[in-house]
This record gives C-alpha cells, structure tokens and sequence, in this order.
C-alpha cells in the first residue's frame, strides 16, 4: 500500500494565525525544534531534520489582499517577507528573502525552499484558491 500524506490548514481568524502541517501532524506534534524564519513565520522540524510545518502570523492582513486584488501593501511594510502570488498556477510563494538551494516537497501541495544550512526559508502552496481563501473568509471552518 501506498504511504499516504496529508496537508492539514488550519486558519485563527482571532489571531490571525495560519498554520500547514504535513502528514496530518497538528500543533507541535512530531516536532523537534521550531526556527523562527522572519518575525511572521516559523517552521518546525522533525527529529530527522525535516520540516513538518509552519505557523505564519499576519496571514490573513498579508495574504489576502495579494490573493484577491494582487495588492502588496501590507507586503511592503515587511521588507524581510516574499510573498508571491501566481494567479496562472493559483500557488502562493511565502517566506523570507533568504538564498534558497534546494527544494524538498514535505507533501502533495507543499513545498518547503531551502537554503545552505537545510532550513526553510520560504513555502510554496498549491491550490491556494481550494485550500486557503475559503478559510480566510470563514475562520471557524474546520475540515
């Protein structure tokens, strides 16, 4: 059988607070370590060394506007943060601005960018229109 992973979202409309796992893990389950990567975003790590997830503050003031109307206003007041919206491919690129190296998928969806030391500095999400605006607009959803 086929090992199966999961993207879990979860979005707190009261804090603002985004948060993706990998594998079906919640908060801080199966971490080992959290880095903080800007002052909005911090990523966690397994024992093994791979990231797991990521908590992003601000989520909803930051993202939403790139994603409906591609204003990048609220983006412009952190100049450490990227955050790239491609409408074409509907993906959302979020994270620093650090040199990336490589990139490792930590599931279907999710991709974490990673740069000399083997942390992440920034996220690529798919289908940002299915799993992410809807939460956005309805925080108490939950799947």
């Amino acid at each position: 059988m086929k090992n199966m992973t999961t993207l879990e979202i979860t979005y707190s409309g009261s804090g603002d607070l985004l948060s993706i796992w990998g594998n079906g893990k919640g908060l801080y389950e199966g971490s080992a370590r959290i880095v903080t990567m800007d002052p909005n975003c911090s990523s966690f790590y397994n024992s093994d060394g791979k990231c797991v997830g990521i908590y992003w503050f601000d989520a909803g003031r930051i993202a939403l506007p790139v994603l409906e109307r591609d204003d990048l206003s609220e983006v412009k007041k952190y100049p450490e943060l990227l955050v790239d919206y491609c409408r074409e491919s509907d993906t959302l690129l979020f994270g620093n601005r650090n040199p990336v190296i490589r990139s490792e998928e930590i599931v279907p969806g999710l991709t974490a960018h990673l740069g000399p030391d083997g942390l992440a500095q920034r996220f690529t999400l798919e289908n940002v229109s299915d799993v992410l605006l809807y939460r956005f607009h309805n925080p108490n959803w939950s799947q």
